[in-house]
C-alpha cells in the first residue's frame, strides 16, 4: 500500500492543481472518509517517507495530525439507529426510559461496560465477577478528570453482588453518587452502554471489540470512526490496571 501511494504521488497527474469541491465528491463517490484537512497543494511532491511521533506529529514535516470524529449530525444519527435496533429488540418502555432517564443525567464523559471489566480474566476455577477490578477503573477514570463515570451493568448482576456486604456498601455509595445504571431484567446491557457513549460524545471503557454490532448497524458508515475515537480499551497486569485511551490522531489519509 505504501508503494502504491508512493508511485502516485510521484506521477504527473498528482502535480496538477486541485479542486477541493471536486475531491470531496470523488470521495465521497467512493465511499467517504475524507475529513477536508491536508494534502490538497499545488505542484509537484516531494515524498518521503516519514515516522509518526505518539503525539501526531510527523517526524518528517513536523505537521501535526488531526483526530478526525463524526460530527453533531452523524452522532445524532447514529445514536438514533443504536435506539431504533434496541427498541426492536428490548422491552421498549424499559429502553425509552433509560433514553430519558440518559436526558437528565447526561453530564458523564466516560461511560464504563461494567460486566466486561468484572468478568475480564476471571475464566480459572475460583474466578467470578470482580468488583474490585471494575472499582478501579472507576477510580482510575475519577482520578484522571475529577468526574465520575456512568456504569451500566444489569440488575441480575447487582443482585447477585449485594448478597455480600462489602459489595453492598460499594455499589450503594455508587448509586448514591450516581455513577451506576442497573439495566432491567431480560435487557442486553450493550444497547444501553453504546447507546449512551454515542448520545454523550464521551468515552467508552470496554474490551468487547462490538463486532455483532457493526453487522446490526446496517447503514452506519460512522460506526469504526467513532469507535477509534472513543473507545478506551483495558489491561490488568498484575492486578495494575492501565487504560489504554484512544490514539492522538486519527489513522486516515491526511
Amino acid at each position: 500500500m505504501a508503494k502504491a501511494i508512493e508511485i502516485w504521488f510521484g506521477r504527473e497527474v498528482a502535480g496538477e492543481d486541485l479542486d477541493e469541491g471536486l475531491m470531496r465528491e470523488a470521495v465521497l463517490r467512493n465511499g467517504g472518509g475524507w475529513h477536508g484537512l491536508g494534502w490538497i497543494g499545488k505542484g509537484k511532491w516531494v515524498v518521503v517517507r516519514s515516522n509518526v511521533g505518539s503525539d501526531g506529529h510527523c517526524c518528517g514535516c513536523g505537521e501535526q495530525l488531526v483526530c478526525v470524529d463524526i460530527d453533531r449530525v452523524e452522532t445524532e444519527k447514529f445514536a438514533q439507529s443504536v435506539a431504533s435496533l434496541a427498541m426492536e429488540r428490548e422491552v421498549q418502555s424499559n429502553f425509552m426510559e433509560f433514553q430519558n432517564w440518559l436526558d437528565e443525567h447526561s453530564d458523564y464523559e466516560a461511560i464504563v461496560d461494567g460486566a466486561n471489566i468484572g468478568l475480564f480474566q476471571q475464566n480459572f476455577a475460583d474466578g467470578g465477577f470482580s468488583i474490585s477490578q471494575l472499582d478501579a477503573v472507576v477510580k482510575e477514570l475519577y482520578n484522571k478528570n475529577k468526574k465520575w463515570p456512568l456504569v451500566v451493568l444489569h440488575n441480575k448482576r447487582i443482585r447477585t453482588l449485594v448478597e455480600s456486604s462489602s459489595n453492598r456498601e460499594l455499589l450503594q455509595e455508587w448509586m448514591d453518587q450516581g455513577l451506576l445504571y442497573g439495566t432491567p431484567y431480560g435487557s442486553n446491557d450493550d444497547w444501553y452502554w453504546l447507546y449512551a457513549a454515542v448520545k454523550l460524545r464521551c468515552l467508552l471503557v470496554t474490551n468487547d471489540e462490538m463486532s455483532d454490532h457493526i453487522f446490526e448497524l446496517l447503514g452506519s458508515s460512522f460506526f469504526l470512526k467513532w469507535k477509534e475515537r472513543h473507545q478506551v480499551r483495558y489491561t490488568f497486569a498484575k492486578a495494575n490496571l492501565k487504560l489504554q485511551m484512544p490514539p492522538s490522531y486519527s489513522l486516515v489519509v491526511q
